[in-house]
């Protein structure tokens, strides 16, 4: 049997879950590289300076572990979406007051884009870093470390792949064998409000969650000038190209940051549309508090590129790429309200 309530409840506590996932990984991030630079600043206590001959390594494992198990969690809570979500579709076959939908003849291939499969590959591909690190850390040189990161982040995508299909095989079969329950309009309003509502918490929570990366990272670059502690790595190789890595970092974060909350907008015009057919969610050049968001989001993205690029080329190329990245972002943003607004 197939209830609506149960899968509109799981589907609500799991997008609640991963909110508390990605602050406790955003957190994870922020922690440790306060403990990285107090290390390479010499400022622990005597009882702790044998962690400086191994800081880099110490980092890296504190650093993986979280990142895996995050991931892995993250990959458990899209094959719960996907499990609901096919069978939240079978229970709109059954219904004649809301638009019905497509359900799926067969298994539905991941989405990429969304807001689920970016967070799970936002934690590995920063297990995937730790691990490289961990790499450098005990000696190998690069092309070993980055082989050792790119072998984590592979597995752990095929781990994702392995739940998400399994769930969907699942879902289908349920659907195919199982009765569903009747619900009301009532119920089905209900949900969609609250998946209006968990959509908004989502991009509070995405912009929160890249705003501690940026300015986690950012306080991570503003002490690499003062390393003092002889580490694994040296600390000529640490000032060298720590901001290289901290700023690439940055970036992919906004990137990943930026197509979350993209899907997120959409998504809520989409269930504001179901409940009003008289809303206009999608018109461009409005300055809604999604699109102050957005705009923030596009800033942190710009500044990230400029600490990539800064030290390779001159200010005034650099600033100048810096406006284009965030009007791209922007007029991106724009566009993609237009195209949703003429499919509606």
């Amino acid at each position: 049997m197939i209830d609506f309530t149960a899968v509109s409840r799981e589907l609500r506590s799991i997008f609640s879950r991963r909110r508390e996932i990605l602050t406790f990984l955003g957190s994870t991030f922020a922690a440790l590289g306060l403990f990285l630079q107090n290390v390479l600043h010499g400022d622990l206590p005597p009882s702790l300076k044998a962690l400086e001959v191994h800081t880099f390594a110490a980092y890296s494992v504190m650093l993986l572990v979280p990142s895996l198990i995050l991931a892995l969690r993250l990959a458990k809570l899209n094959a719960g979406i996907t499990i609901n979500g096919i069978l939240f579709s079978r229970l709109m076959q059954s219904q004649d007051f809301a638009p019905k939908g497509t359900m799926p003849a067969r298994a539905p291939g991941p989405n990429v884009f969304g807001v689920s499969f970016q967070m799970f590959l936002l934690a590995d591909l920063l297990a995937g870093f730790a691990a490289t690190l961990l790499g450098l850390s005990l000696g190998r040189d690069m092309l070993q470390a980055i082989l050792l990161g790119t072998a984590v982040v592979l597995a752990w995508v095929l781990l994702y792949l392995y739940f998400h299909y399994r769930a969907a095989s699942f879902a289908l079969r349920k659907s195919a064998t199982d009765t569903c329950t009747a619900f009301t309009r009532e119920q089905w309003e209900t949900h969609q409000s609250g998946s209006l509502e968990d959509a908004n918490h989502d991009m509070i929570n995405i912009l929160a969650l890249v705003g501690l990366f940026v300015f986690s990272s950012f306080e991570g670059l503003s002490g690499l000038g003062k390393v003092t502690t002889s580490t694994e790595l040296s600390p000529e190789d640490v000032r060298d190209h720590a901001p290289t890595a901290y700023a690439g970092l940055m970036a992919l974060t906004c990137v990943m940051g930026l197509i979350a909350y993209l899907r997120l907008r959409l998504a809520a015009g989409y269930r504001s549309l179901e409940l009003d057919p008289t809303d206009r969610p999608f018109r461009p050049l409005r300055l809604t508090d999604s699109l102050l968001g957005y705009m923030l989001l596009a800033f942190l993205f710009a500044l990230s590129v400029h600490m990539l690029l800064i030290p390779r080329l001159s200010e005034r190329l650099v600033l100048m790429i810096d406006v284009i990245c965030f009007g791209v972002a922007v007029l991106a943003e724009q566009i993609s309200l237009v195209i949703a607004g003429l499919r509606k």
